[in-house]
């Protein structure tokens, strides 16, 4: 039985395959889901709604945490009954998961076409132009190479329509935390020129985005020609059309006082901070490799809320790390009780490959680490009630994002500190920002009514 033919390779007239792009994991992996989206728009291809309709199927893996690369390699299963019922169908794993695993993938998913690291999308075109020429069944292609020196910083990403976007403004990690594959999927830090990054700021607000967010896996450590990441947030704040500008994520070791007085100082700046603790107590945090300790961490909360005092605070927070004593865990909870987050992301430890800390003895068991998170979202939950409580009546403007998911009536939207509101449709548009007054509140969705 002769072999089904290959798709002729796009031209640029927008009449070539059609592709669909699934993106796991963090906003960073959207915002490079974007910029891939992008590329190959430039060489010609379209876009289908769904896996089943389309010529190129590819997945943009995470894998910063077990649960997003479960879900990941999980999609796998598709992917071959996908290939079954279109040879000639091109599948590809992109992102930090197809970097770590690379060879793994191919040898145990023979279907798959393609594996493509983080920091080589800039081939893909050229690869799926291989593949396409290639007979069907031919061994997949590996394209995995970390180039420090990638930013994609003259692509303007693939806007979906809506007032928010992210922008992102350094690539890669030089921490080196003992838990974290980012340095080893993404490669070491480097910062993007911010003449490219007030570009895309600029070609978005043409676009309608009204509300920008700053990406990097440590924005704090932002540098070009002499400045830093407190002078790239103020230039960005400072562009006509822009209405709010939020970032993520900040280090510790490396957030500054001029960025906290940069945030109190500008009003278009969000009064929002997601700064990570991973742990209150100062050996585990030693073990984890985050260089600071708890005194220091509790110091930046504490001006943080003298320069902007209005301030929401997230973190994010692991439980059951290896050797993690019960006092220890007491230390994180003593922490989050003394702090107060508006919100945090709290996870329990699972080892990560490539990683130092998957060298330790992972011991304590997971009932522990179950009942210590346990313990620590409800804490949680009881500190963001209590504080979102203390909101209604507070008088604030939102910006409005769209209808509300469970009420076509209503619009949705957030403050400036990132609170989720509703209220009544009363002739605004989406982009608006709108004075309003917190009334009530129904679970963590504030329901407020137009001030004038």
């Amino acid at each position: 039985m002769a072999e089904p033919a290959r798709t002729p390779f796009p031209q640029t007239d927008g009449n070539g395959p059609r592709v669909y792009l699934h993106t796991y994991g963090c906003q960073m992996n959207v915002s490079d889901s974007q910029t891939i989206e992008s590329m190959l728009a430039d060489s010609g291809y379209r876009f289908s709604e769904t896996a089943e309709e389309a010529d190129v199927v590819l997945v943009n893996t995470c894998m910063i945490r077990e649960t997003a690369e479960v879900r990941a390699l999980g999609q796998l299963a598709n992917l071959s009954a996908l290939k079954k019922s279109n040879p000639t169908r091109v599948i590809g794993i992109l992102g930090c998961v197809a970097q770590a695993k690379r060879k793994e993938i191919l040898e145990s998913h023979p279907y798959v076409d393609l594996v493509v690291g983080p920091d080589s999308y800039r081939r893909l075109p050229i690869l799926l132009e291989e593949r396409f020429i290639s007979p069907p069944g031919s061994p997949g292609l590996l394209e995995t190479t970390l180039m420090r020196e990638e930013l994609y910083d003259d692509i303007m990403p693939r806007h979906h329509g809506g007032v928010t976007a992210f922008v992102t403004i350094i690539r890669g990690c030089d921490k080196f935390c003992s838990f974290c594959v980012v340095p080893r999927t993404r490669g070491r830090e480097r910062s993007r020129p911010l003449p490219s990054v007030l570009r895309e700021v600029e070609h978005l607000v043409s676009q309608g985005v009204r509300d920008i967010m700053l990406l990097g896996q440590n924005v704090d450590s932002y540098r070009w020609e002499g400045r830093d990441f407190a002078d790239c947030l103020a230039a960005v704040a400072d562009l006509p059309g822009v209405v709010r500008v939020r970032y993520m994520t900040s280090h510790p070791t490396d957030i500054s006082d001029k960025l906290l007085k940069t945030m109190g100082k500008h009003p278009k700046i969000c009064p929002y901070l997601h700064l990570p603790v991973q742990a209150g107590n100062n050996r585990v945090l030693n073990e984890m490799n985050r260089p600071y300790t708890r005194e220091h961490y509790l110091g930046i909360i504490e001006r943080a809320r003298k320069y902007v005092p209005d301030i929401a605070l997230s973190t994010d927070i692991i439980v059951g790390f290896p050797t993690e004593t019960e006092a220890e865990f007491e230390d994180t909870f003593n922490l989050m009780s003394e702090v107060r987050y508006d919100t945090a992301f709290m996870f329990k430890y699972s080892e990560r490959p490539l990683t130092k800390a998957s060298k330790q003895i992972d011991d304590i068991p997971d009932d522990v680490k179950v009942a210590r998170l346990e313990r620590l979202i409800k804490l949680q939950q009881k500190i963001a009630r209590e504080r979102n409580e203390a909101q209604v009546g507070r008088d604030t403007e939102i910006l409005i994002e769209g209808l509300a998911p469970k009420d076509s009536n209503m619009w949705s939207g957030r403050t400036p500190d990132f609170r989720p509101v509703v209220m009544p449709q009363n002739g605004e548009q989406i982009g608006d920002l709108v004075p309003v007054r917190l009334d009530s509140l129904t679970g963590f969705t504030f329901h407020a009514s137009k001030l004038f």
